[in-house]
This record gives structure tokens, sequence and C-alpha cells, in this order.
């Protein structure tokens, strides 16, 4: 199994910008009187607490079968076998993201989910690899799981690692 820690200097950043936001909703509650204006705020705070949770990275491990991503309170983890596709968001100078699309059975079908086509995931596999190019084919990346690579330390090997998987699985599903 192979660990990937987060970046002390995001955690501490996120961590920070955290706890102001929680401070800030803390000060309104006990130090306003309690109108529409103060819970919109509150709530609006609160919200923005949300995606700097998604931010704070505390590791991510990696083995044969599963990868997990650890954050403070929870944790997602993915199984390896069911990834499809791979898409990496460059940002610039290091900075990336990998949205995976995993597949799943729905109605008696295996489909991806994020990519929505009237074409099973075989025949799929099977265009991509010939032509490259499928009509009908839109893609959905805010249901794909995201790992944020640029988050830890070796960001770089973990991508490797996994588009190294998702190449050697892609093409045991296109050659079967």
């Amino acid at each position: 199994m192979k660990v990937y820690k987060g970046k002390k200097s995001n955690l501490k950043i996120t961590s920070l910008v955290l706890l102001s936001f929680i401070a800030l909703i803390l000060l309104i509650f006990f130090g306003t009187k309690r109108g529409f204006f103060a819970w919109s705020v509150m709530i609006l705070l609160f919200l923005m607490c949300i995606p700097t949770y998604k931010g704070m990275i505390l590791r991510i491990t990696m083995d044969d079968k599963k990868l997990r991503i650890i954050r403070p309170f929870s944790w997602q983890t993915l199984n390896l076998s069911k990834i499809a596709f791979c898409a990496v968001h460059e940002i610039g100078e290091g900075r990336s993201t990998l949205f995976v699309f995993t597949r799943h059975k729905w109605a008696g079908k295996e489909r991806i989910k994020g990519i929505k086509t009237d074409i099973p995931f075989e025949e799929v596999a099977k265009v991509l690899s010939e032509s490259g190019k499928i009509k009908d084919f839109k893609i959905n990346f805010s249901k794909a799981f995201k790992i944020p690579v640029s988050l830890v330390e070796n960001g770089d090997e973990l991508k490797e690692k996994l588009l190294e998987y998702v190449d050697g699985h892609y093409y045991i599903a296109v050659n079967n």
C-alpha cells in the first residue's frame, strides 16, 4: 500500500480559512440579532465551508484494489476495477485534478457514470480504440470521482500510476 501525504502548506491554509469561517458564523450568531440578513450571511458562510473542507486532504492511499482519499472527518473509496476512463485537468505549474469515470450497472447494462450515451461500455471502448470519436457522447464532469493529485506530496507519481492502471485496464477491455 502506497501512502501519499497531504501537503502541509495546503492543510495549514485550508484549516485557517475553515476556522475563520466558523469563527465568523459564531460571531454573527452570538453577537448580533438574528434577523433575515444575519441568517442569510451565516448560511452563505456555511456553504463556503463545504469546498474548503473538500480541499483538506490528509492523505491518499492506493493499493492493488482500491484508492482511498482521507479527509479529517471522512474518506472516499474508489475500487480500481470499476474505473472506465480518466480525464486530467491541468491547471498549470504542477497543479492538476484527475477526473475518474466509473462503470456501474444500470437497467441491466453496464454504463459509465457521468458519460451519457446510448451504447454500453464495451462498445464505447471498441469505438474509441478504432476511430476515437463517438456520436451523441455527453460528458458530465460533476458526476466523476475527483482525485486532487496536486494537493498531495508526489502527486505526479500518483497520477502516473493511476493513468498506467487505466491504460492497462482499457487495453484488456478492448482486446477481450
